[in-house]
C-alpha cells in the first residue's frame, strides 16, 4: 500500500493540469512546492483557490486527494479522488488511489448491490444523458407519427404498417418518459462522502432524535435534495446498507 502512495506522490510532481490562465498555473506550481516542503495545509488551500476559479482538472483533484492523504484526512481524500475519477486523464490513477484509501478506513460500510433498474438509470445519466435519450425517443416517435399519417392517407401500402407505426410511437414515447424519469433522479439525488470521524443518522432532523444508525468517515451516502430542502443544516440520506435517515450536513461532501 505504501508503494501506491509513493507512486501517487510522484504523479503529483509530474503532471500539469489543463489550466488556461498563467496565474492559475503559477498557483498550482506554488502549491506543489509547498507540498514538497511539507507545508500541506497551505498547499491544499492553494489547490482549493484554483478550484474556486473554475480551472479544474483531474490532476488538480488528484493532487488535492494526495495532499489530504498526507494530512491523514482520508474521507476528504476519498472525495477528491472520486472527483478526479470523473476525468479520463486521471481515471486509472484515481481508481488506484480510491482502492488504497478505502483499505485504510477502520470501519467499512455494508454496501447493497444496485438493482439492474438503478444501474440502467445511472448509465443513462452518466453515458447517454437524459437529453440524449429524450432526443432518441422524440425521433422515433416522430417517425412513427409520420408513417401513421401517410398510412391513413393511403400514401403507403406496406402491410401491417399501422401495427409498426403504433409500435414506434409507443417505443419512442416510452423512451421520452424514461428520459424525464432519469433527469428527475439526476436532479433529486446525489452521491456524497462523509469526511468527519462519525455522524449520527437519526429518524428526524433533531439532535436528540431516535438513532437510526451511525455513519463513519468514508461512508458513501445518497442525498435526497428535495426532501433535504425542508430542513436547513440537515440532509436526508440513504446509507450503503439501505437505511434512511437524517444527518447534519456538516462534514458531508456532495459530489
Amino acid at each position: 500500500m505504501k508503494q501506491i502512495l509513493i507512486c501517487l506522490i510522484c504523479f503529483l510532481f509530474s503532471v500539469t493540469p489543463s489550466i488556461a490562465q498563467q496565474s492559475a498555473q503559477a498557483t498550482f506550481d506554488e502549491a506543489n512546492t509547498l507540498f514538497k516542503n511539507g507545508e500541506l495545509t497551505e498547499a491544499l488551500n492553494l489547490y482549493r483557490s484554483i478550484e474556486q476559479t473554475g480551472k479544474i482538472s483531474g490532476a488538480l483533484y488528484l493532487n488535492m486527494g494526495i495532499t489530504a492523504v498526507q494530512l491523514d484526512s482520508l474521507g476528504l481524500a476519498k472525495y477528491y479522488f472520486l472527483k478526479a475519477a470523473d476525468f479520463k486523464t486521471t481515471l486509472s490513477r484515481a481508481q488506484t488511489a480510491l482502492d488504497y484509501v478505502n483499505s485504510q478506513f477502520s470501519r467499512q460500510s455494508a454496501m447493497l448491490p444496485k438493482l439492474p433498474w438503478d444501474r440502467a438509470i445511472q448509465w443513462i445519466n452518466d453515458v447517454l444523458t437524459a437529453s440524449g435519450l429524450f432526443l432518441i425517443g422524440f425521433i422515433i416517435t416522430t417517425v412513427g407519427l409520420v408513417l401513421l399519417y401517410l398510412s391513413w392517407f393511403n400514401k403507403l401500402s406496406i402491410k401491417k404498417i399501422s401495427s409498426y407505426t403504433i409500435a414506434l410511437v409507443i417505443t419512442g414515447s416510452s423512451l421520452a418518459i424514461l428520459a424525464f424519469y432519469a433527469d428527475y433522479v439526476d436532479q433529486r439525488y446525489d452521491t456524497a462522502v462523509l469526511i468527519t470521524n462519525s455522524q449520527r443518522v437519526v429518524q428526524s432532523p433533531k439532535p436528540d432524535a431516535t438513532l437510526e444508525s451511525i455513519a463513519y468517515e468514508g461512508y458513501d451516502l445518497t442525498v435526497d435534495h428535495w426532501k433535504s430542502e425542508e430542513q436547513p443544516d440537515w440532509l436526508y440520506v440513504r446509507l450503503g446498507n439501505g437505511q434512511y435517515g437524517w444527518i447534519q450536513n456538516k462534514g458531508v461532501k456532495i459530489l
